[in-house]
Formats: structure tokens, sequence, C-alpha cells
């Protein structure tokens, strides 16, 4: 039967497991359970991906509703917005950048009573980082 196809110096115990019907319904088994295993991962990836689809298409749908409605009632609420004032070309702060930050400092110093006198720009040395990439690289690599 089976055992002449095998060589006779390599796993004799397995050769001989094989040829008995025993040995055949294991790895019937063996297989078909590995096949079914796959089988259901399959399914069961085909089941996710379409569930995440439906739920797509149903934010989508939601969200479109959503910005129309906004947009309707944008629409009707303001005729007409503001344009946004032009940033100044000659390198000087905008009014608007002043006005906040003025507001920040009257936020933080309570009681106490502060004036803005000059806003300028910080002169940065070439090569190093702005206060803002300072601050995340700070705030991403700090110990927990």
């Amino acid at each position: 039967m089976l055992t002449s196809y095998l060589p006779t110096g390599i796993l004799p115990c397995f050769a001989t497991e094989l040829s008995d019907s025993k040995g055949m319904l294991m790895a019937v088994i063996t297989c078909s359970g590995i096949l079914i295993v796959f089988v259901i991962l399959l399914l069961l990836i085909f089941i996710f991906y379409a569930y995440g689809g439906i739920i797509r298409a149903f934010t989508a749908s939601g969200e479109k509703k959503a910005a129309a409605a906004e947009k309707a009632k944008q629409a009707s609420a303001a005729p007409a917005a503001a344009p946004a004032p032009q940033q100044p070309d000659d390198g000087s702060i905008p009014t608007e950048i002043i006005a906040v930050i003025a507001a920040a400092v009257a936020a933080v110093s309570g009681e106490k009573k502060y004036a803005v006198k000059k806003i300028s720009r910080a002169q940065r040395q070439s090569g190093t980082r702005t206060a803002w990439a300072s601050s995340g690289i700070y705030e991403n690599t700090r110990p927990f």
C-alpha cells in the first residue's frame, strides 16, 4: 500500500501509522479541520468588511444630511459674511493677533492690571526649532 512509496529509513513509525485506516482517518480529520478553520476565518473577514462598509455608508449619508442642514441654516441666518482681513505683507503683527495676546494677558493676570506696550516677533537662531516644535517634542518625550 502506502508503505511501498515511503523511504524505509525515514520515520518508519510514521509510515506504518499512515498505512492503516486509523492513520488515514486522523489525516483526513486534521486536513478537514484546518480547511474549516480557514473557511470560517475568510467568512468572518467578509462579514466584518461588509459591516464596515454598511457603517461607512450610514455615516456618510448622515454627515451629508447634517452638512446640508448646516449650510441651509447658515445661508438663512447670515446673508453675507464679512471677508477675512488680509495679512499685512510688511512683516508686522495683525491687530487681531495683538488683541488676542492682550486678552490672554488680561485673563492670566487676574486681579492685577497689565498693559501690553509692545509685541514683536522673537528672533530665532538658524538651526533651532520653533517654540511650538520644542513644546511638542517635550510633551511627547517626557517620562511617564
